[in-house]
């Protein structure tokens, strides 16, 4: 097996730039395997020339080696790699967030290309920044004579049905594995014979999975668009603590003030009573089980790229996200400010009265013969409405799903209809194109209210297409 060696950059003692980033306290056992592994990803190519990617590794794997977890964080990280200032706000800058998403994904191609020998693996978790460290099997076991199959036997073409064994072919291939087994030790053939069972299990897994129904098909044509592995899907729950703060003020927060954070700096400059505490809680992570639920559901559809889908809190969302991914945007307006950006493509806009004679709702912006100009709550506190949105990202590369309600309760509602296949089936059928992709579409769905929860969802209004004269 070959031995790794420190690579020349990292065996003349490789130092971060950030000075403190490591080595403060107790001089770290630098014979550790977890930090010799940590110098040759930091020292390789997949790295490249990023300092700021070295020191970001480093600084996390040397706490973690000393036993020092409480410093991994995304404040800490910040100020000690990226020299920010002692009180800066990581809700404000997003720098840490930015460079672990890299991070993790130079991690994935050092172990694939360079690293793809290594007997330990290192690895960040999504949702923190400790290293975790795993012994990679994979790496341990070798073959000392190689195999030689025929080359008929290896090249095999799949067909849409698995193919059948015949009799002469069932004997050329216990001839052939008479021959391989001849040449290899027992131990090996162990583990071969474990791998064709695998394997063998995974195809007749594959041709044995139940066929889709007519519902679950359309289904899968809206999924299949928003979940992909070229690009990456946010999954974006409200921000509870936004509406709390913005029903004290009684004030709404446009996208811009919420993206930049000048909201919080008005409301100091207004001198408004307790605006110290109406920050506190505008800057905390609230959001809803019934968000929390359908993120859930979503991650567990057949259709997920599980590398590929990232859960963002709204407050770390960013534009780009928004230009080069897919996005499912949960909440209203005023929990999810994001969904601004899409005004010009929605037939229903959320739109909230701060004064107690107006109603707040759905605005229907284009109202045909029968329609309402408004679906609110005011004065029918029993019925609730939401809407379901498909439309293209912001540069028409990628597909943003918006679920949205007008409380809770209308979220669940268009959430629940939205996870029907049977529900959705007939609105996917008219959205589809001849060339087999969806077009924009827009549903407003009602339910009964009962103590917050959603009865059966019911569709109000569909729209395919995006409005006209846009």
């Amino acid at each position: 097996m070959q031995t790794l060696e420190p690579s020349p950059k990292a065996a003349v003692g490789f130092v971060p730039r950030s000075d403190g980033a490591v080595g403060a306290g107790a001089a770290i056992d630098t014979e550790d395997r977890r930090w010799q592994l940590a110098l040759r990803i930091a020292a390789s190519g997949s790295l490249g020339r990023s300092g700021l990617l070295s020191d970001f590794l480093l600084y996390i794997v040397d706490r973690s080696i000393r036993g020092r977890a409480e410093e991994i964080t995304e404040q800490r990280i910040g100020v000690t790699v990226f020299s920010r200032a002692e009180d800066y706000d990581p809700n404000d800058d997003n720098i840490v967030r930015s460079y672990a998403r890299k991070l993790r994904k130079r991690i994935d191609e050092y172990f694939a290309t360079e690293g793809r020998e290594e007997t330990l693996r290192l690895e960040i978790p999504r949702g923190g920044y400790a290293p975790i460290f795993s012994e990679n099997a994979d790496a341990q076991h070798e073959v000392e004579h190689p195999v030689v199959v025929p080359e008929a036997v290896v090249q095999f073409e799949l067909s849409d049905d698995p193919p059948l064994a015949s009799e002469s072919s069932v004997s050329a291939a216990v001839s052939l594995w008479a021959r391989i087994t001849g040449m290899i030790r027992p131990g090996v053939v162990l583990s071969l014979i474990v791998g064709i069972v695998l394997g063998v299990g995974a195809t007749v897994l594959r041709y044995t999975r139940p066929p889709l129904s007519r519902e679950e098909t359309a289904s899968h044509l809206l999924w299949k668009q928003l979940f992909s592995s070229d690009r990456d899907t946010f999954i974006v729950p409200s921000d509870d603590g936004l509406v709390i703060m913005q029903r004290l003020v009684v004030r709404p927060v446009p996208l811009a003030a919420y993206v930049d954070g000048s909201y919080r700096i008005k409301l100091k400059a207004d001198n408004l009573p307790g605006a110290d505490e109406i920050l506190k809680l505008g800057a905390r992570r609230y959001t809803n089980v019934v968000d929390l639920d359908l993120a859930t559901r979503l991650a567990q559809l057949r259709e997920v790229v599980p590398e590929r889908m990232m859960i963002r809190y709204a407050r770390d969302l960013r534009m780009d996200d928004l230009r080069t991914g897919n996005a499912i945007l949960i909440g209203s307006d005023e929990s999810n400010p994001w969904i601004q950006l899409f005004h010009s493509q929605l037939h229903f806009c959320f739109r909230f009265e701060s004064e107690t004679d107006k109603p707040s709702g759905f605005v229907n912006l284009y109202p045909r013969t029968g329609e309402a100009p408004i679906y609110s709550t005011k004065g029918q506190e029993e019925q609730t409405y939401g809407i379901i949105a498909y439309l293209p990202n912001l540069t028409n590369n990628g597909h943003v799903l918006i679920v949205a309600g007008l409380n809770t309760a209308g979220t669940q509602a268009a959430a629940a209809f939205l996870l029907d296949p049977s529900s959705m089936m007939p609105t996917l059928q008219r959205a589809r194109t001849a060339h087999g992709d969806l077009q924009p579409f827009e549903l407003l769905v009602d339910a009964g209210n009962v103590a917050t929860n959603a009865s059966t969802p019911h569709i109000v209004i569909e729209r395919i297409g995006l409005p006209q004269g846009r």
